[in-house]
């Protein structure tokens, strides 16, 4: 023997190559067409293209060109690996005819190996016990059914040639063998050419042992020990041991002893394993797998034998002592242990389909006693649907089996593969098991443990930021057009004041002596206080709340210790929720979390609707109470209440739970119209005061005006704040908007008024649509003895923080540039200026005057309503169809029983909102509703309460693992909006860690960023170049992470395809039936327009030698197909619509 051709692919030929080169041996690789780039093929001397022209296992059986290959290459031997053809005993003679070696047994014994009956005679001669099954194969369904009625179920199917598992099945019912024979049999002849079957009884539970045997042509016979391969999934194995430590050794050396009996009974010759079932002390004979195992490595690694060398030196005629100088069986002894896990591209959390794709990073481990045997590993390698799923095995030992399992975990650990799915997760998860820690799991072990198989994999953190970077770089943020990416100098933050706490921390003064304690501190201030709104309010009002937490973090450490005096920080509510998670992909609960720790001794405050939380309907009662619970919980200190409509019934619920927790209830009068005109007749002096008796009446701890448009002149602040002073005890908070260029006047009226607090902004954030200026403000207040307590050198290098980072928010701003007086009529909120023009803008409404005119119109035609969230945007909402269908306040009034309102519209006239000042013009209303009967008293009380346990189970059964109370309160807030938001953190990854510029507009062809992971983790990302787009429209983005190559490919939106391949399912719609995982497939059983039952068959997929069947989720009407017999598919591709309904009996 000279000259090897391998006749088999992925590691195992490589394995062999290796064997060869090692003896001087010369090799010969055959690759099928989709085979030309796997590594097989380059680590042989010579390789050949196999079976040309035929499918891509179809090319591996091709025996006559496998054996034409050889004898034009020069090879004298053939070595067949394992699967394929290795256990073919008429590819042996054929190999032998020619004249050529067939590295395996002699022929005869193939044919009795591969004949199931032939083997249990031969077993049942040397004294081994069988499992009762058929005696001979058969392609007649009926003998299998004849089979069951005499023995029963469980029973096991097996392909007569098989192997691997392939073309096995486990039945447990005759409905059940109907359904799944067909899929054996196809499996069965894809995998083997063979489409025979048998049948034998199933042992449900039980060791699957085998034993590694090497015999020479001079009859010596030995065998290596055990390997213990239990456990097992669909019949293939999954990991393996050696030796089998929770067997007795006793029995151990008894099921050896039985395989040498069988196999020196048959001279046999070559590497060969005895299989065998232990059941207790039992032990059943299954099968001879006559060639060598993918599991050999662990013999190896025990014994110190090199299996495949040794097949060799057999071939050639060596003989096991005198050549291969192997001990004797008394001299042959284990070390240690050995375990081997199958890294497969298998995806744990889709039931182990089989991936596609390609693999983007490869990190592999290594070390001592650590061995790798890697099929197509490498980063670039394509996982095709062609073959198995075997990416690496990966083998370990160790002195004690115990030892054995640690470095296995070590190794599967330092694995990093992305871009396709793996199973390493579940092989984790699997050894972390105290029964297979013991060396105790049996076959059914995983089937029995179905919490084996919930797990998660690692996160590919990589890809999936890649995916966001492309394709934002690509199409552009959403909302804002696409436009070339901006550079922006690297900001570097280093102003770090020392820790300082305030003169009076508010935070342990609410903890100690509750809200009263506070309230009376307050009311014993001279001086102005103040509230920051930076974090909220703000942006909220200058550039639609997209203001990213990141951002927030950076300086909030130093906005504590800058500005210890504050009265609070306003840093979550409003809109920040809807935000947070449509646009910002952020937890709203996070942030507050996060900025809790960062500012321990500083009041934070939320704006919370009376009814509504953070949402923009009315809840149920319990929906209020749960979230304000959790608020304080996570570290809302002041809860600033306040209801849309001034309606006093939707606050009081509130008001009660917030005091319940211990917390500050700052209960919210709104302020509209003027009170120095007779122009709005309901919201004169008179309605406030006795708005504000209310309020205190109803328990509220402080008094907030919330002069959300601006509308407070400075003259009204006095008159007002004058008049509430002499009406109520609590102290007065007042919070404007400086959109009129009024903001600072008013707050200095306010102040010499007696005003105990003021809202404002850093000078950055602040002026027009948001808050008036901290820093304008003290200055304002020079000489006056209520100037605020700030130290306004650090409050003006703090805003310089803030003046570098405005620019990244740019492209949301609302672009007001200074005053805007108009507001004054047009009564618009600061909070709503900006976000109605994001609204305005993809409704393809781009003159906003128009807007600010109609919206005047809508508010009188509503009865001149009370304005800020939600009833504003009904106003905005209103104010948008009427432009957008060309209406005006008299059409709508003459006749608007013929439109079709927004949802708002028709809610808020409907009561859902509960009642205006006033009540609602009944005409109009009339007209909107269309006979819908309206509420007058408060929704929530009608409300059912929300089943929060049902919530949480239905967010555990979307994939949610172990759902927090946080997220069941937005589940139920933002049911849509939350779900999406969940859906999508599983395929961008962890965006908040990147930083603004590249969040909101990718990367620029050159760049690098640094994405800081986790502590002590950065990922260094870097874009190289940006492909054109293919006919398709996809374009390939090129990385360069942490030093590895990456692509990406996106849809660029703008480049008109070609047409759209491999559309995928939508996971919302029900009606559309995806692929379960990547393949082919091989037949379509239904047509379009046909009517299916719940479970029928529609398509049978094969990926890697496996068949799946797709059946109807549920009865209906089969009204599309998008597939046909023969076609590759994605995972996730649209295969067919369905329409439910009942099928006809």
């Amino acid at each position: 023997m000279h000259k090897v051709l391998v006749a088999n692919r992925g590691e195992i030929a490589i394995r062999i190559f290796r064997a060869c080169e090692e003896l001087g041996l010369k090799t010969v690789g055959i690759f099928a067409k989709e085979d030309a780039l796997s590594i097989h093929r380059f680590k042989a001397q010579e390789s050949y293209q196999v079976g040309a022209g035929k499918a891509p296992i179809a090319a591996y059986l091709d025996m006559d060109d496998i054996i034409r290959i050889a004898k034009q290459s020069g090879a004298d031997a053939i070595h067949p690996g394992y699967g394929l053809l290795s256990e073919n005993a008429e590819f042996a003679r054929k190999v032998r005819a020619a004249g050529l070696i067939f590295v395996g047994p002699r022929s005869e014994l193939l044919d009795i190996f591969g004949d199931k009956v032939a083997a249990k005679e031969a077993a049942h001669k040397a004294g081994l016990v069988t499992i009762p099954g058929t005696p001979e194969p058969t392609r007649d369904f009926s003998e299998i059914q004849d089979f069951t009625a005499t023995h029963g179920f469980p029973v096991m199917l097996k392909a007569a040639s098989g192997g691997g598992g392939k073309g096995m099945r486990i039945v447990r019912s005759e409905a059940e063998l109907e359904a799944v024979y067909q899929n054996a049999v196809n499996e069965a002849k894809a995998s083997f050419g063979d489409d025979r079957m048998y049948v034998e009884k199933y042992i449900a539970s039980a060791k699957h042992i085998e034993v590694q045997v090497l015999g020479d042509e001079h009859g010596h016979l030995l065998h290596l020990f055990e390997r213990d391969c239990s456990v097992q999934r669909r019949q293939q194995k999954v990991v393996e041991i050696a030796p089998a430590v929770a067997l007795p050794t006793a029995l151990r050396a008894r099921i050896c002893q039985s395989a040498v009996d069988l196999m020196q009974g048959l001279h046999y010759e070559n590497a060969g394993t005895v299989e065998f079932l232990v059941d207790g002390d039992q032990y059943y004979f299954i099968e001879v797998n006559p060639r060598v195992q993918v599991e050999h490595t662990i013999t190896e690694l025990i014994t110190d034998v090199d299996i495949v060398q040794s097949q060799l030196k057999i071939a050639a005629g060596a003989d096991l002592f005198a050549d291969l100088h192997l001990p004797k069986q008394a001299d042959l002894h284990e070390n240690g242990a050995a375990i081997q896990c199958r890294i497969t591209t298998e995806d744990p959390e889709n039931n182990f389909m089989p991936d596609t794709g390609t693999i983007n990073t490869y990190r592999s481990p290594g070390g001592f006693g650590i061995r790798l045997d890697v099929g197509n590993a490498y980063a670039g390698a394509v996982v095709s649907p062609y073959f198995d799923s075997l990416l690496v095995k990966a083998s370990v030992h160790a002195p004690n089996f115990t030892a054995a399992v640690a470095k296995m975990q070590r190794a599967l650990h330092e694995f990093q593969i992305t871009g396709v799915k793996t199973n390493v997760a579940f092989l984790e998860h699997l050894l972390a098991t105290e029964t297979f820690r013991t060396g105790e799991a049996e076959t059914a072990f995983i089937d029995a443990h179905p919490e084996l198989l919930q797990v998660q994999a690692k996160p590919d953190t990589a890809s999936r930021l890649l995916w966001y970077i492309s394709d934002v770089t690509v199409n552009g943020f959403k909302g804002v057009e696409r436009q070339a990416q901006k550079y922006y100098p690297e900001l570097r933050y280093d102003v770090h004041f020392p820790a300082a706490k305030p003169q009076k921390d508010l935070v342990a003064l609410l903890h100690s002596d509750g809200a009263q304690g506070v309230t009376d501190w307050i009311k014993a201030q001279n001086q102005l206080l103040l509230t920051d709104t930076t974090f909220r309010d703000a942006h909220q009002s200058l550039f639609a709340t997209r203001m990213r937490t990141r951002d927030m973090l950076t300086v909030a450490q130093d906005m504590g210790n800058g500005l210890p005096n504050l009265f609070s920080m306003e840093v979550w509510g409003g809109a920040t929720f809807d935000v947070a998670y449509r646009f910002l992909n952020e937890d709203p609960w996070t942030r507050l979390k996060k900025l809790r720790a960062a500012l321990p001794h500083t009041l934070l405050q939320m704006l919370f609707r009376g009814s509504n939380a953070v949402g923009y309907q009315n809840y149920p009662d319990n929906v209020i109470k749960a979230f304000i619970q959790k608020a304080a919980d996570d570290g809302v200190d002041v809860f600033r209440i306040f209801d849309s409509l001034n309606w006093l019934p939707q606050m009081t619920l509130s008001i009660d739970t917030v005091k319940q927790t211990g917390k500050l209830a700052e209960a919210t009068m709104c302020y509209t119209g003027d009170i120095l005109s007779h122009a709005h007749p309901k919201y004169q002096l008179a309605y406030y005061v006795d708005l504000a008796k209310q309020l205190v009446a109803a328990g509220a701890d402080m008094l907030a005006i919330k002069d959300m448009a601006g509308l407070l002149k400075p003259q009204a602040a006095t008159e007002l704040v004058t008049a509430l002073k002499d009406a109520v005890s609590v102290p007065i908070h007042l919070h404007t908007h400086d959109t009129t260029g009024n903001g600072i006047a008013t707050y200095v009226a306010a102040a010499n008024a007696g005003v105990d607090i003021v809202d404002v902004a850093q000078s950055s954030f602040s002026g027009t649509t948001s808050q008036p200026s901290l820093e304008s403000l003290y200055y304002a207040l020079s000489g006056n003895q209520r100037q605020p307590d700030v130290a306004i050198e650090k409050a003006q290098k703090l805003n310089r923080y803030f003046q570098a980072i405005r620019p990244y928010y740019a492209d949301f701003s609302n672009g007001v540039t200074g005053p805007l007086t108009d507001i004054y009529t047009v009564q618009m909120p600061g909070g709503q200026y900006s976000n109605l023009q994001q609204q305005a803008r993809s409704m393809g409404i781009t003159d906003f005057e128009a807007v600010k005119t109609m919206y005047a119109q809508v508010n009188t035609l509503f009865g001149d309503i009370i304005k800020v969230t939600p009833s504003s945007k009904v106003v905005g909402d209103m104010a948008l169809f009427m432009l957008q269908n060309h209406l005006t306040p008299d059409e709508v009034l003459a006749h608007g029983e013929q439109y079709d309102f927004s949802a708002s519209v028709v809610a808020f006239f409907k009561g859902d909102l509960g009642q205006p000042v006033g009540g609602f013009p009944k005409a109009l209303q009339a007209k909107i509703l269309k006979g819908q009967k309206p509420l007058t008293v408060r929704p929530g009380q009608l409300a059912k309460p929300a089943d929060l346990k049902a919530v949480r189970a239905a967010l555990v059964q979307a994939g949610m693992n172990e759902p927090s109370t946080e997220d069941v309160l937005s589940a139920i807030l933002y049911p849509d909006v939350f779900n999406a938001y969940a859906r999508k953190q599983r395929q961008i990854g962890p965006v908040t860690k990147l930083d603004s510029p590249s969040y909101f507009q990718g990367m620029r062809i050159g760049e690098t960023v640094s994405v800081p992971i986790k502590a002590g983790k950065t990922m260094i990302i870097q874009l190289n170049a940006i492909g054109e787009a293919d006919a398709s429209g996809m374009k390939t983005l090129y990385f360069t992470v942490d030093g590895q190559k990456q692509e990406v490919q996106i849809r660029d939106a703008h480049q008109k395809s070609a047409g759209l391949r491999h559309q995928l399912a939508e996971p919302t719609d029900r009606n559309q039936i995806g692929a379960p995982m990547a393949g082919k497939i091989v037949s379509v059983a239904v047509k379009s327009g046909q009517e299916v039952a719940q479970g029928d068959a529609l398509f049978v997929i094969e990926a890697m030698k496996m068949e799946t069947t797709v059946h109807a989720p549920f009865a209906g009407t089969v009204t599309h197909l998008y597939v046909e017999a023969g076609a590759l598919i994605k995972s996730q591709e649209l295969l067919a619509k369905l329409q439910p309904g009942v099928t006809k009996q």
